[in-house]
Protein backbone atom coordinates (compact mmCIF):
# COMPACT_ATOMS: atom_id res chain seq x y z
CA UNK A 1 0.00 0.00 0.00
CA UNK A 2 3.00 2.31 0.54
CA UNK A 3 3.88 1.81 -3.13
CA UNK A 4 0.21 2.25 -3.99
CA UNK A 5 0.18 5.69 -2.35
CA UNK A 6 3.02 6.75 -4.68
CA UNK A 7 1.59 5.00 -7.76
CA UNK A 8 -1.67 6.96 -7.75
CA UNK A 9 0.10 10.28 -8.38
CA UNK A 10 0.52 10.07 -12.18
CA UNK A 11 -3.11 9.03 -12.92
CA UNK A 12 -4.23 11.75 -10.52
CA UNK A 13 -2.08 14.36 -12.26
CA UNK A 14 -3.63 13.46 -15.63
CA UNK A 15 -7.13 13.67 -14.16
CA UNK A 16 -6.22 16.99 -12.51
CA UNK A 17 -5.01 18.45 -15.81
CA UNK A 18 -8.25 17.43 -17.53
CA UNK A 19 -10.26 19.04 -14.72
CA UNK A 20 -8.32 22.29 -15.03
CA UNK A 21 -8.89 22.35 -18.80
CA UNK A 22 -12.61 21.65 -18.30
CA UNK A 23 -12.81 24.43 -15.70
CA UNK A 24 -11.10 26.89 -18.07
CA UNK A 25 -13.59 26.05 -20.83
CA UNK A 26 -16.50 26.36 -18.39
CA UNK A 27 -15.23 29.71 -17.13
CA UNK A 28 -14.89 31.03 -20.69
CA UNK A 29 -18.40 29.91 -21.63
CA UNK A 30 -19.96 31.26 -18.42
CA UNK A 31 -17.77 34.39 -18.49
CA UNK A 32 -16.56 33.67 -14.95
CA UNK A 33 -13.22 34.91 -13.67
CA UNK A 34 -11.93 31.99 -11.64
CA UNK A 35 -8.27 31.99 -12.71
CA UNK A 36 -5.49 34.51 -12.26
CA UNK A 37 -2.27 33.90 -14.17
CA UNK A 38 0.16 34.82 -11.37
CA UNK A 39 -1.81 32.94 -8.73
CA UNK A 40 -1.99 29.84 -10.93
CA UNK A 41 1.78 29.92 -11.50
CA UNK A 42 2.24 30.26 -7.75
CA UNK A 43 0.01 27.23 -7.11
CA UNK A 44 1.78 25.13 -9.73
CA UNK A 45 5.22 26.04 -8.41
CA UNK A 46 4.15 24.86 -4.97
CA UNK A 47 2.98 21.60 -6.52
CA UNK A 48 6.37 21.09 -8.22
CA UNK A 49 8.30 21.54 -4.98
CA UNK A 50 5.84 19.43 -2.98
CA UNK A 51 6.11 16.69 -5.58
CA UNK A 52 9.91 16.84 -5.68
CA UNK A 53 10.07 16.38 -1.90
CA UNK A 54 7.25 13.83 -1.71
CA UNK A 55 9.59 10.84 -1.47
CA UNK A 56 11.25 12.39 1.58
CA UNK A 57 8.07 13.24 3.48
CA UNK A 58 6.30 10.04 2.50
CA UNK A 59 9.31 8.08 3.71
CA UNK A 60 9.40 10.12 6.93
CA UNK A 61 5.69 9.48 7.58
CA UNK A 62 6.06 5.78 6.82
CA UNK A 63 9.08 5.53 9.11
CA UNK A 64 7.38 7.36 12.01
CA UNK A 65 4.21 5.28 11.77
CA UNK A 66 6.32 2.10 11.48
CA UNK A 67 8.03 2.97 14.77
CA UNK A 68 4.63 3.48 16.40
CA UNK A 69 3.41 0.21 14.91
CA UNK A 70 6.02 -1.66 16.97
CA UNK A 71 4.25 -0.41 20.09
CA UNK A 72 0.86 -1.49 18.77
CA UNK A 73 -1.04 -3.45 21.45
CA UNK A 74 -2.94 -5.44 18.81
CA UNK A 75 -3.18 -5.69 15.02
CA UNK A 76 -6.46 -5.72 13.15
CA UNK A 77 -6.82 -8.31 10.40
CA UNK A 78 -6.44 -7.06 6.83
CA UNK A 79 -10.07 -7.52 5.78
CA UNK A 80 -12.44 -5.42 3.64
CA UNK A 81 -14.49 -4.61 6.75
CA UNK A 82 -11.45 -3.29 8.58
CA UNK A 83 -10.37 -1.35 5.49
CA UNK A 84 -13.73 0.48 5.58
CA UNK A 85 -13.23 1.14 9.29
CA UNK A 86 -9.74 2.50 8.50
CA UNK A 87 -11.14 4.89 5.87
CA UNK A 88 -13.70 6.22 8.36
CA UNK A 89 -11.23 6.48 11.25
CA UNK A 90 -8.58 8.20 9.09
CA UNK A 91 -11.22 10.72 8.01
CA UNK A 92 -12.17 11.29 11.65
CA UNK A 93 -8.53 11.97 12.53
CA UNK A 94 -8.18 14.21 9.48
CA UNK A 95 -11.09 16.30 10.78
CA UNK A 96 -9.24 16.96 14.04
CA UNK A 97 -5.94 17.62 12.29
CA UNK A 98 -7.63 20.09 9.96
CA UNK A 99 -9.48 21.76 12.82
CA UNK A 100 -6.23 22.11 14.81
CA UNK A 101 -4.54 23.67 11.78
CA UNK A 102 -7.19 26.39 11.85
CA UNK A 103 -7.45 26.96 15.60
CA UNK A 104 -3.82 26.71 16.75
CA UNK A 105 -1.90 29.85 15.83
CA UNK A 106 1.43 28.13 15.11
CA UNK A 107 -0.20 25.36 13.06
CA UNK A 108 -2.19 27.98 11.18
CA UNK A 109 1.14 29.30 9.87
CA UNK A 110 1.44 25.97 8.04
CA UNK A 111 -2.13 25.87 6.77
CA UNK A 112 -2.77 29.53 5.99
CA UNK A 113 -0.91 29.06 2.71
CA UNK A 114 -3.77 26.92 1.42
CA UNK A 115 -6.32 29.65 2.13
CA UNK A 116 -4.20 32.63 1.13
CA UNK A 117 -5.40 33.09 -2.45
CA UNK A 118 -8.54 35.10 -3.31
CA UNK A 119 -8.93 32.81 -6.36
CA UNK A 120 -10.72 29.48 -5.92
CA UNK A 121 -10.17 26.83 -8.59
CA UNK A 122 -8.73 23.34 -9.02
CA UNK A 123 -5.13 24.58 -8.85
CA UNK A 124 -5.82 26.10 -5.42
CA UNK A 125 -5.74 22.55 -4.04
CA UNK A 126 -2.00 22.48 -4.85
CA UNK A 127 -1.41 25.52 -2.65
CA UNK A 128 0.06 23.69 0.36
CA UNK A 129 2.88 24.48 2.74
CA UNK A 130 6.09 22.62 1.93
CA UNK A 131 6.57 21.66 5.59
CA UNK A 132 2.94 20.82 6.33
CA UNK A 133 3.51 17.07 6.19
CA UNK A 134 5.81 17.15 9.23
CA UNK A 135 2.83 16.98 11.61
CA UNK A 136 1.00 14.16 9.81
CA UNK A 137 2.30 11.26 11.96
CA UNK A 138 1.31 13.08 15.16
CA UNK A 139 -2.36 13.29 14.27
CA UNK A 140 -2.64 9.83 12.70
CA UNK A 141 -0.81 7.97 15.49
CA UNK A 142 -4.18 7.01 17.12
CA UNK A 143 -4.99 4.93 14.02
CA UNK A 144 -1.82 2.90 14.65
CA UNK A 145 -2.75 2.46 18.32
CA UNK A 146 -6.21 1.32 17.22
CA UNK A 147 -4.59 -1.52 15.27
CA UNK A 148 -4.48 -0.31 11.68
CA UNK A 149 -1.30 -0.69 9.61
CA UNK A 150 0.81 2.26 8.53
CA UNK A 151 0.26 1.17 4.91
CA UNK A 152 -3.50 1.59 5.27
CA UNK A 153 -3.14 4.94 7.01
CA UNK A 154 -0.85 6.39 4.34
CA UNK A 155 -2.93 5.04 1.47
CA UNK A 156 -6.26 6.24 2.82
CA UNK A 157 -4.83 9.62 3.80
CA UNK A 158 -3.56 9.99 0.22
CA UNK A 159 -6.96 9.03 -1.20
CA UNK A 160 -8.63 11.50 1.18
CA UNK A 161 -6.44 14.35 -0.10
CA UNK A 162 -6.88 13.36 -3.74
CA UNK A 163 -10.65 13.38 -3.29
CA UNK A 164 -10.44 16.92 -1.94
CA UNK A 165 -8.78 18.17 -5.13
CA UNK A 166 -12.10 17.72 -6.93
CA UNK A 167 -13.85 19.96 -4.38
CA UNK A 168 -11.90 23.10 -5.30
CA UNK A 169 -14.23 24.45 -7.95
CA UNK A 170 -17.24 26.66 -8.57
CA UNK A 171 -18.12 24.57 -11.60
CA UNK A 172 -20.26 22.16 -9.53
CA UNK A 173 -23.29 23.44 -7.65
CA UNK A 174 -25.01 21.93 -4.65
CA UNK A 175 -25.51 18.16 -4.69
CA UNK A 176 -28.92 17.85 -3.05
CA UNK A 177 -29.30 15.31 -0.26
CA UNK A 178 -25.53 14.64 -0.23
CA UNK A 179 -24.91 18.07 1.27
CA UNK A 180 -24.13 17.68 4.96
CA UNK A 181 -23.29 13.99 4.54
CA UNK A 182 -20.18 13.97 2.37
CA UNK A 183 -17.77 16.76 1.54
CA UNK A 184 -18.88 18.51 -1.64
CA UNK A 185 -17.65 21.47 -3.73
CA UNK A 186 -20.33 23.59 -2.08
CA UNK A 187 -19.23 22.59 1.43
CA UNK A 188 -15.61 23.23 0.55
CA UNK A 189 -16.35 26.64 -0.96
CA UNK A 190 -17.74 27.51 2.46
CA UNK A 191 -14.54 26.27 4.08
CA UNK A 192 -12.48 28.62 1.89
CA UNK A 193 -14.75 31.61 2.43
CA UNK A 194 -13.64 34.45 4.67
CA UNK A 195 -17.22 35.61 5.20
CA UNK A 196 -17.85 35.80 8.95
CA UNK A 197 -20.35 32.92 8.94
CA UNK A 198 -17.96 30.71 6.97
CA UNK A 199 -14.77 31.10 9.02
CA UNK A 200 -13.55 27.82 10.60
CA UNK A 201 -16.33 25.68 9.14
CA UNK A 202 -16.49 22.34 7.28
CA UNK A 203 -13.22 20.67 8.30
CA UNK A 204 -14.12 17.16 7.11
CA UNK A 205 -12.16 15.44 4.34
CA UNK A 206 -14.51 12.83 2.92
CA UNK A 207 -17.44 13.26 5.29
CA UNK A 208 -19.37 16.17 6.74
CA UNK A 209 -20.83 14.07 9.56
CA UNK A 210 -17.94 15.05 11.87
CA UNK A 211 -18.73 18.74 11.34
CA UNK A 212 -22.38 18.08 12.07
CA UNK A 213 -21.50 16.13 15.23
CA UNK A 214 -19.06 18.75 16.55
CA UNK A 215 -20.87 21.92 15.54
CA UNK A 216 -18.69 23.15 12.67
CA UNK A 217 -20.97 22.44 9.71
CA UNK A 218 -22.19 25.37 7.62
CA UNK A 219 -24.12 25.06 4.34
CA UNK A 220 -23.42 27.49 1.52
CA UNK A 221 -25.89 30.35 1.84
CA UNK A 222 -24.25 33.41 0.32
CA UNK A 223 -21.46 33.60 -2.25
CA UNK A 224 -18.12 33.00 -0.50
CA UNK A 225 -15.42 35.65 -0.59
CA UNK A 226 -12.16 33.69 -0.78
CA UNK A 227 -8.87 34.39 0.92
CA UNK A 228 -7.77 35.18 4.48
CA UNK A 229 -8.63 37.96 6.88
CA UNK A 230 -5.06 38.81 7.98
CA UNK A 231 -3.89 40.18 4.64
CA UNK A 232 -2.82 39.13 1.16
CA UNK A 233 0.85 38.21 0.69
CA UNK A 234 0.92 38.20 -3.12
CA UNK A 235 1.78 35.44 -5.60
CA UNK A 236 5.46 34.86 -4.86
CA UNK A 237 5.51 31.24 -3.59
CA UNK A 238 8.48 31.84 -1.27
CA UNK A 239 6.82 34.88 0.31
CA UNK A 240 3.50 33.05 0.63
CA UNK A 241 5.23 30.11 2.32
CA UNK A 242 7.16 32.21 4.83
CA UNK A 243 5.27 35.47 5.47
CA UNK A 244 3.00 34.33 8.29
CA UNK A 245 5.81 32.44 10.03
CA UNK A 246 7.95 35.59 9.95
CA UNK A 247 5.09 37.61 11.40
CA UNK A 248 4.41 34.97 14.08
CA UNK A 249 8.01 34.76 15.31
CA UNK A 250 8.48 38.52 15.10
CA UNK A 251 5.51 39.01 17.44
CA UNK A 252 6.70 36.15 19.66
CA UNK A 253 10.16 37.65 20.12
CA UNK A 254 8.68 41.12 20.63
CA UNK A 255 6.37 39.85 23.38
CA UNK A 256 9.19 37.84 24.98
CA UNK A 257 11.44 40.93 24.98
CA UNK A 258 8.73 43.02 26.60
CA UNK A 259 8.10 40.32 29.22
CA UNK A 260 11.80 40.34 30.21
CA UNK A 261 11.90 44.08 30.80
Amino acid sequence: MYEGAKAVFLPFLIAALLCVLAELVWAAIKKREVYNFKETLCNLSMLVINRSTQFMFLGYTYWMLSLMEKLQPHRLADTPQNAILAIIFVDFLYYWEHRALHTNRLLWCLHQVHHSSPWFNFTASFRLHWLGRIITPIFFAPAVVAGFSQDQIILFTTINLIYQFFLHTEMVGKLGFLEGIINTPSAHRVHHGKNEIYIDKNFGGLLMIWDRLFGTYQPEETKPVYGVTEGYFGANPFVVQSALFRRFFKELFKNAKQALR
